[in-house]
């Protein structure tokens, strides 16, 4: 394994540790001074954005591929994967879910997504 790859598996560890923090001390923090109701349909939306995301990196980084593929077929599959597990995410937890407040629902979904984009970059820039 290159060092490259194992790097990157390192610090997408780190990351997915701490958006897990993250997103846990954000929960409590919510259902305590607002509402469970709000609490819960921020989590959901972090999760709808989480879990799809580790899939992907999962599929990049740390699945053994026995197949000797092309890296960047495996990256369209594994972001392919990853758009189809936040749809299907989303669906259900509309229809599961009813009395969702959307606006938590939404921020917890793109604050998420920006831990997603900006942590990697926080992480190697405090690296250096």
């Amino acid at each position: 394994m290159s060092i490259v790859i194992r790097q990157a598996r390192q610090l997408y560890y780190k990351v997915i540790s701490i958006e897990i923090v993250l997103l846990l001390i954000l929960f409590c923090s919510i259902t305590f001074f607002y509402s469970m109701g709000t609490g819960l349909s921020f989590l959901v939306g972090c999760l709808a954005s989480l879990l799809p995301h580790c899939l992907f990196v999962y599929w990049i980084f740390f699945r053994q591929s026995t197949k000797n593929t092309n890296k960047m077929t495996a990256f369209y599959r594994g972001e392919g994967l990853k758009w189809l597990l936040t749809i299907v995410l989303i669906v259900v937890a509309f229809k599961s879910y009813p009395t969702m407040n959307f606006v938590a629902f939404f921020v917890g979904y793109f604050f998420m997504l920006l831990c997603n984009s900006l942590l990697p970059i926080l992480l190697k820039l405090r690296a250096k």
